[in-house]
């Protein structure tokens, strides 16, 4: 997954991930792995913070964790358009390719919804 976060992308692979690294992981979230992955979906701030970590640092060990400082809001919704635009990018993948033959996914026949404007005030 590519993450665009202030101007730069950096790239985020959770198989990537070595012992060492899970390990401190852990370690900093006070829990494993496994709540590492859920409390990205969540937003929990310890798991948000490993996140940077990883990225901005390359999860370099020799760099505390907890000494990653960033602007939460914007690094947790950078996360979350790459995470949505992975899973549009591999339903795509799945529907395989238009049976047209033009070689894009097939196109939904569903009508789409209008979108939702907000008063202005």
């Amino acid at each position: 997954m590519i993450i665009e976060y202030e101007g730069r992308e950096y790239s985020y692979d959770m198989d990537g991930l070595d012992i060492f690294q899970a390990i401190k992981i852990e370690k900093h979230i006070d829990g494993p792995m496994l709540e590492f992955e859920q409390g990205m979906l969540t937003g929990r701030a310890v798991c948000v913070q490993a996140l940077g970590w990883l990225i901005l640092h390359d999860g370099d060990l020799d760099v505390p964790i907890a000494s990653v400082k960033f602007r939460y809001r914007k690094l947790m919704g950078a996360f979350s358009a790459a995470a949505e635009k992975e899973t549009a990018e591999e339903a795509a993948k799945e529907a395989g390719p238009d049976p047209t033959g033009n070689g894009h996914a097939a196109a939904s026949t569903a009508r789409k919804s209008a979108r939702a404007s907000s008063p202005s005030g």
